[in-house]
């Protein structure tokens, strides 16, 4: 059985696809906020607003122009990385150890492959980012284990809290790993290929296992801001029985 490759590469953080009309000259097959699907002849671009870009059957020439310009109009990654698969043409849907096989290569099904596979790739780059949260935070509390202190200010605790509720909230809005593609309920007979495709790239229990971390990391930061703020109360009470000890001292040698 012959097959052509489809891959996604992660070559930025997010692609503005509301407010960026490119097309390379293609013709757009879909167009929303999410996504944009580009084609000519045989060849398919698929751009997804998480960052990812994925090519079937696109020769290298279309490729690093592409590439070149998303990385040019948006926040590139020092590292771009990517995952490909193997399509090819079969009696029924499904995956298997040698790639994935379709009944027809119709724009439905080769965008249901490149939207779980771009899936893959953007959650590889939030499990990168939340290993280094939970590697912070972790340093964190040995901190306060070993030396019983807070370590640095109050506000950057916050903002690191803030940050880690933003990787939660950008996995579960630009993702949507959870939940089934439009197209699956548009096209009957895709939803059995969509759960296949993301149990075979592990998609709902790697995205678990992330929100389990960030649930820890949430919850080992409140501990530290929880301890600051009772610091800085003490601190505070401290301060107010000094003061009030300087008070009645002044009294005691005050003039008569």
């Amino acid at each position: 059985m012959s097959s052509t490759v489809l891959h996604a590469v992660q070559a930025v953080r997010h692609i503005a696809l509301k407010q960026w009309p490119e097309d390379f000259g293609m013709t757009v097959l879909v167009d929303t906020a999410a996504q944009r699907v580009l084609r000519q002849g045989d060849i398919r671009v698929y751009l997804f607003r998480a960052g990812v870009i994925g090519f079937y059957d696109a020769p290298p020439a279309l490729q690093a122009r592409v590439l070149a310009r998303v990385q040019a109009d948006f926040e590139p990654l020092d590292t771009p990385h990517g995952e490909e698969v193997q399509i090819g043409l079969g009696e029924r849907d499904g995956v298997g150890k040698d790639g994935i096989t379709l009944r027809q290569l119709d724009d439905e099904r080769l965008l249901l492959v490149a939207l779980r596979l771009a899936q893959s790739v953007a959650l590889e780059l939030h499990e990168e980012a939340v290993e280094n949260l939970m590697e912070t935070t972790l340093n964190l509390l040995n901190q306060v284990e070993a030396s019983g202190r807070l370590p640095g200010r109050r506000s950057n605790h916050l903002k690191f809290l803030a940050s880690t509720s933003a990787t939660r909230t950008e996995i579960l809005a630009r993702l949507a790993v959870l939940d089934n593609p439009d197209i699956v309920w548009d096209e009957p007979g895709l939803e059995l290929l969509s759960r296949d495709l993301s149990a075979d790239l592990e998609l709902t229990s790697r995205f678990r296992a992330l929100d389990e971390k960030l649930d820890a990391i949430s919850e080992g930061l409140e501990v530290i801001i929880e301890g600051s703020r009772h610091n800085r109360e003490t601190l505070l009470e401290w301060i107010i029985i000094v003061l009030i000890a300087l008070e009645g001292l002044i009294m005691l040698i005050g003039p008569d």
